[in-house]
């Protein structure tokens, strides 16, 4: 017959094994789904924990419509890289608002041409692109940040 201690050290044991933690590589787990979805895109799989200063990275967000209204879309992409809408052909010259989620250390531009050519718009912040003279709104073809020193 078995033991009254031996049958509670087995369910210690199994209860140890189904308590650990697991060691899990989360890059591992995004760079399988590609980072990639509807509302973000991410090249080395930090989904939101972007540092501009060790990581590389810089964090967009950009929406349809005008005070964030509308589908919107955060975009995660290295430092000096030029994004093109059309890589998201939702967004493509149709954003009204526009956010540098890294605005104390990067500054972003935003093209009306694609691979960052033509009229430049330069503003970390714009939640109403159809205020003013308009002339931004629904018209961002492209865009570029880069991470300063500054404050750092």
């Amino acid at each position: 017959m078995v033991s009254l201690t031996f049958f509670a050290a087995i369910l210690y044991m199994g209860l140890a094994v189904i308590a650990a933690p697991a060691n899990i590589n989360t890059t591992s787990l995004v760079q399988l789904d590609n980072c990639d979805s509807t509302v973000s895109y991410c090249p080395k799989g930090d989904r939101g924990n972007c540092d501009p200063a060790k990581d590389g990275c810089m964090h967009v967000k950009y929406c349809e419509h005008i005070w964030w209204g509308g589908d919107c879309l955060e975009d995660f992409f290295w430092d000096g890289e030029c994004r093109n809408t059309r890589e998201f052909p939702k967004y493509e010259n149709t954003i009204s608002s526009i956010g540098n989620m890294n605005q104390d250390h990067s500054s972003c531009h935003w093209f009306d041409g694609y691979n960052c050519q033509g009229s430049q718009y330069s503003n970390e912040w714009d939640a109403n692109l159809a205020d003013g003279n308009g002339w931004w709104n629904d018209r961002i073809s492209s865009y570029r940040c880069d991470y300063y020193t500054q404050g750092y």
